[in-house]
């Protein structure tokens, strides 16, 4: 039973993820795909871009919600039982709400739903950072809303978080009673989070490096603009 139950937490952690709200609100507003304008994102910025500033919004708390949700779920209702049932370090609530996060966010990037054809995942790992270390995640939450007031560039922003992340980390992370060398384990495992916004920021970074990432325009329809 523990084990089936395991395997359902991953599925559903993946499947929760696979959810995407870019691509059910353009297509219930506006009757098309949003991947098929602008950048070709499933994410906020280019619902924002494209089917203006509320779908854009409205994206944005869908996808937070579904990685915390997932991340509450699995830390707080579902590994408790796990690891009751199988004391292992590995499925301890505090390490598994990590993979179940990680889950969420393959399902956001790639989802089984949607043609493997997702968003880049700064708005769920935020939302997945709120359980994990809500005081990390609303640190680097501020400092992506300062960066995007300066420069207007989404991208720089979400990838000046990824790099803040395990920073900001060290600050807040706690020792778990019981278990040693967990503070450095939430660090290792928070910075895999980081490392795959980086991956999916890659072009965007390039042409950060560049000096081509455009700033973010809201119009309400596609201008041709790339942006996140």
């Amino acid at each position: 039973m523990e084990w089936f139950l395991l395997f359902i937490s991953f599925i559903g952690s993946y499947l929760l993820g696979s959810v995407n709200a870019a691509v059910l609100l353009s297509t219930a507003i506006g009757h098309k795909d949003v991947r098929d304008y602008g950048s070709g994102n499933a994410g906020m910025t280019n619902m924002m871009r494209v089917m203006g500033f509320l779908p854009g919004v409205l994206t944005f708390l869908i996808d937070v919600l579904k990685g915390t949700l997932t991340c509450y779920l699995a830390k707080f209702v579902v590994f408790p039982f796990i690891f009751e049932q199988l004391p292992y370090e590995i499925f301890r609530p505090e390490y598994a709400v990590y993979y179940c996060g990680m889950l969420c966010l393959l399902g956001h990037m790639y989802p089984v739903f949607f043609g493997f054809k997702g968003g880049k995942g700064v708005s769920t790992t935020l939302g997945i950072g709120f359980i994990c270390c809500w005081q990390t995640a609303l640190v680097c939450f501020g400092i992506f809303l300062v960066v995007l007031a300066i420069s207007r560039i989404v991208s720089l922003s979400s990838v000046v978080i990824a790099v803040a992340i395990p920073f900001v980390t060290v600050l807040f992370a706690e020792e778990i009673p019981g278990a040693p060398y967990s503070r450095t384990i939430q660090i290792l495992l928070i910075s895999v989070l980081s490392v795959n916004l980086l991956i999916t920021h890659r072009t965007n970074i390039a042409r950060l490096i560049k000096g081509e990432e455009k700033k973010l325009v809201i119009t309400g329809r596609d201008t041709g603009a790339t942006c996140e």
